[in-house]
């Protein structure tokens, strides 16, 4: 059965963003305000919570070349409920020393990638997906010359898109061209995964041009009730269960993206 995505009109930018963030066009198009003087807090994140096979492509439809860098893309993982009033769009690559653990950390999203200490996540636990020039930063490690485009050379109707697939394998795209498997399982955990897209430095105006995403399969989201009601992990119950019950709940975790 072929699928049936949502109309790509019911996704725009979130009313939650970066501090110099105007919307227009609907919430379709985003520019950052006084890109002479500043060069950052410029994210937006999707409308929408991405799910199922989901798409979602912007226009860069201008830039200020005063400014070195330019648009950065990618998916972070939220908890439901907290995309709202009080929520400080992230860091996106930015590493800084964490004041608690002692730690290098890095943030998600951005104001930028300015040293923000908003809503870090633990290494152990990205929570992050980014591509950045011609790198991915996955939580703290960071894979180089990702794609076969440098985002740096962005230019006036270049587009930039981010595709999940079913099975939860995310990849970017440019132009129209899949850059390569960024990431798998994105929709593996309890959390709800938003597209973002940061217009930093050179980075001004974008508009989405298109969005869908799909319902999840119905074992998917039966899947993710059962990890929900275990009482932590598979391997917690070993003691009490029969081992092949064991083994398929196992199995049954792995796949639960």
């Amino acid at each position: 059965m072929s699928e049936k995505p949502s109309q790509s009109n019911s996704i725009a930018f979130h009313r939650i963003h970066g501090s110099r963030i105007i919307l227009s066009n609907g919430a379709r198009t985003a520019t950052r305000d006084e890109e002479i003087k500043f060069y950052d807090n410029g994210v937006v994140y999707t409308s929408l919570p991405l799910s199922g096979h989901s798409k979602f492509i912007v226009e860069a439809q201008r830039l200020h070349t005063s400014w070195s860098g330019s648009f950065k893309i990618g998916i972070v993982l939220i908890p439901k409920g907290e995309l709202k009033e009080g929520f400080m769009p992230h860091s996106s690559v930015t590493q800084y020393q964490s004041p608690v653990a002692r730690q290098p950390w890095l943030c998600c999203c951005i104001p930028t990638a300015t040293r923000r200490r908003d809503h870090v996540y633990s290494p152990n636990n990205p929570q992050t997906w980014v591509w950045s020039s011609e790198t991915l930063h996955t939580g703290q490690v960071i894979k180089t010359k990702y794609g076969k485009v440098n985002l740096e050379h962005t230019q006036k109707g270049d587009k930039l898109g981010i595709e999940i697939s079913t099975e939860g394998v995310l990849s970017f795209h440019m132009n129209g061209v899949n850059q390569g498997r960024a990431a798998v399982d994105v929709y593996s955990t309890d959390k709800q995964v938003y597209g973002f897209v940061d217009h930093y430095g050179q980075a001004v105006t974008s508009s989405i041009i298109e969005a869908f995403v799909n319902p999840f399969s119905l074992q998917h989201l039966c899947k993710r009730k059962v990890l929900e009601l275990l009482p932590g992990s598979v391997e917690s119950l070993s003691q009490s269960l029969p081992e092949p019950l064991i083994r398929g709940m196992s199995e049954l975790k792995l796949g639960a993206g």
